[in-house]
């Protein structure tokens, strides 16, 4: 905690509580600094930048998102690339029709044609692996080859080129054109909310936020309880408590965390948009703009909220063997943001976009997918500062109640009974 010390005379005046515990007192010590809680903040803030903890989890959730974006790259770059082997050069036509009809129906294929000398090459390149299918025309009629799979892409386009070039042949046998048989055929498509972004993108996108949101209450809020119990353990609590204020302290503590976790995010926002920039992929970056900031300014208020939660947490547990049981409650909570989050939608996701916490990751998906009037976010965001100040308030009295109770863990209920 912060370096302030305090004078013997201070310690002297605090008169023990019940059971041989100081009373816990939340009146500033004459001697107590102003802004105090800044000093707890920069301390909370500095201690975190050098623990080992900290910085491994953010390096591994960094990498995890290169990792992703690099997967990303590479499943595009291969996804529509395929070989072909034949034996003929009919068959070698074929495929080439087949990539034309993709790429004329807006799809990223690319078929390579890879020539044999005979049907058994054909079969033996492809059980091997060399190529992804193999066509070969037999008895009559056009056989596509794969080894223990279908490949979809080769069943669809070079489908598509048989039956194309099946239709040419016997519309010149019947006396007619292609086109005359194919009129009215052609399908147009039309984007009815082409405005809006897509339901892909806002299900990517709530996901990433979503989990990053879990991630840093999971585990900034452990870091931070752990804290608080340790000071408790190592009784530097009653040091400290004779010279800050233990709302100071908490104050401090939330907004470190909450500082933290906000820096946390950017970054991982930035190497984020950064992947994208890097992949093409600026179209995605344009649709997902618009709910960006509304997930960041969520995003700082339910973390203060569950900071808040995690150090009264913490200030009911004695030891260090205590912390799981009594953040148990506020970790199901932070799962259950987290997975209500990403899997409502409709009129559920509606409903949750205006209650606390879940709004955290519902309401900026709903601004995403462009569900929202105008006021609809900034009403949520409201009800949601307004119902952070009443559970940072008890959680706030449950913290300065417990904290200096250094004789046995406490319930919720335990230390609402206590007195400041």
């Amino acid at each position: 905690m912060s370096t302030v010390t305090s004078n013997p005379a201070d310690r002297a005046e605090t008169s023990p509580g019940p059971k041989g515990t100081p009373a816990a007192s939340g009146t500033p010590s004459p001697a107590a600094p102003r802004g105090s809680w800044r000093i707890v903040a920069a301390r909370e803030i500095s201690v975190k930048l050098t623990n080992r903890g900290f910085l491994v989890s953010t390096l591994v959730t960094l990498a995890l998102i290169v990792g992703a974006i690099g997967l990303q790259l590479y499943l595009a770059d291969s996804m529509g690339k395929i070989t072909v082997a034949v034996a003929d050069q009919q068959a070698g036509r074929i495929a080439g029709q087949a990539e034309q009809l993709a790429v004329r129906a807006d799809q990223d294929v690319e078929i390579t044609v890879r020539q044999k000398s005979s049907a058994g090459q054909v079969r033996e390149t492809v059980r091997s692996g060399e190529a992804e299918a193999g066509l070969l025309f037999e008895g009559g009629r056009w056989v596509l080859l794969g080894d223990t799979g279908q490949n979809d892409i080769a069943a669809t386009w070079i489908g598509a080129a048989v039956q194309t070039n099946a239709l040419d042949r016997n519309a010149q046998a019947a006396g007619t054109s292609l086109a005359d048989l194919s009129e009215g055929a052609q399908v147009k498509h039309v984007l009815l909310s082409a405005d809006k972004t897509p339901e892909s993108a806002v299900r990517m996108t709530t996901y990433f936020f979503g989990f990053l949101f879990y991630l840093a209450a999971v585990l900034l809020g452990a870091a931070l309880a752990t804290s608080v119990v340790e000071e408790k353990q190592n009784r530097i609590v009653e040091l400290i408590a004779s010279s800050v204020p233990l709302r100071s302290l908490l104050v401090g503590k939330i907004v470190g965390s909450t500082l933290l976790a906000l820096a946390q995010m950017a970054l991982f926002c930035l190497v984020g948009v950064g992947g994208l920039m890097f992949t093409g992929e600026q179209e995605f970056l344009a649709d997902i703009s618009s709910g960006l900031g509304w997930f960041l300014v969520f995003y700082v208020v339910g973390i203060a909220v569950l900071a808040c939660l995690f150090a009264a947490a913490g200030a009911l547990a004695t030891r260090s063997e205590d912390i799981q049981s009594t953040t148990t409650p506020v970790n199901a909570i932070t799962a259950l943001v987290f997975i209500l989050g990403v899997t409502v939608s409709g009129g559920v996701r509606e409903i949750l976009s205006f209650i606390p916490l879940t709004s955290t990751v519902t309401m900026p998906a709903r601004v995403l997918a462009g569900e929202t009037a105008w006021w609809e976010p900034a009403a949520a965001l409201v009800v949601s500062i307004a119902a952070a100040v009443f559970i940072v308030g008890v959680s706030g009295r449950v913290y300065r109640r417990a904290l200096l109770q250094t004789d046995r863990k406490l319930s919720f209920r335990q230390a609402m009974k206590l007195t400041d």
